[in-house]
């Protein structure tokens, strides 16, 4: 089987033909046999353009996913493999969890680790209510959302956050009201929860912690939300 010659379809994107390429002689080299016993029926310009075409809308990234996870597998994938092996179903839960720790970094004016482009755009869509609701609320419609963006054959470029900035005239918390402040959260219960304690209000706690050792980048309203969900009273105005 000849696998140098590319196929010259200007329909095709030339780095992904190029990808292609590169993936079955990938496997040529590592299956040898298994391999042309496959394949070998099949013209090696045709192989390659029905497998670039099938993997447009897949990104460098995720080819080369699909190509490093080929070291774990014995025998070469038919196409339909190949593309599970570029984008693995995505654990519904581990997702969420991932997108609150994504979003409270952002807050925080960090990017956030995001291990796919999706589950960063699912989570901007329900920002709000993900920070506000318990996972048990937010079960479904955050599954429905993070499917609805897998399906997708392309992403936009995950963008730089905007640090939220304090309102004018607006001081850093004193000493003693930090103090005060993680009393009332222990009074509540909240600090002393062991950490295997599923906790629905998690994400106001870790607000509230975040006020109280000075954290000047959030904002009013998510601190009032924190202290409501909390009952704790409520700021000055």
């Amino acid at each position: 089987m000849q696998l140098a010659h590319q196929t010259s379809s200007t329909s095709i994107p030339h780095l992904l033909e190029q990808l292609v390429e590169e993936l079955h002689l990938q496997q040529l080299h590592s299956y040898g046999k298994r391999y042309t016993d496959m394949w070998g029926a099949v013209e090696g310009e045709n192989l390659i353009a029905h497998w670039a075409h099938g993997l447009r809308g897949y990104t460098p990234r995720e080819i080369k996913r699909g190509m490093a996870a080929l070291e774990h597998k014995e025998w070469p994938p038919t196409l339909p493999e190949f593309k599970k092996m570029c984008r693995p179903p995505l654990d519904m839960t581990e997702a969420y969890h991932e997108a609150i720790a994504g979003l409270e970094a952002r807050a925080r004016g960090e990017m956030g680790e995001w291990s796919h482009p999706a589950v960063y755009w699912a989570a901007a869509l329900l920002s709000k209510d993900l920070m506000m609701q318990p996972y048990a609320q937010m079960r479904d419609r955050w599954a429905s959302a993070l499917k609805a963006q897998m399906e997708r054959s392309e992403w936009a470029d995950i963008p730089q956050p905007n640090r939220a900035l304090p309102a004018p005239g607006e001081a850093r918390l004193s000493r003693e009201g930090a103090a005060k402040m993680l009393r009332e959260l222990q009074a509540s219960g909240i600090v002393k929860a062991g950490p295997y304690v599923i906790d629905g209000k998690r994400w106001a706690r870790k607000i509230i912690e975040r006020v109280a050792t000075g954290d000047a980048t959030l904002l009013k309203i998510q601190i009032d939300m924190a202290r409501e969900a909390l009952a704790m009273p409520a700021t000055a105005q």
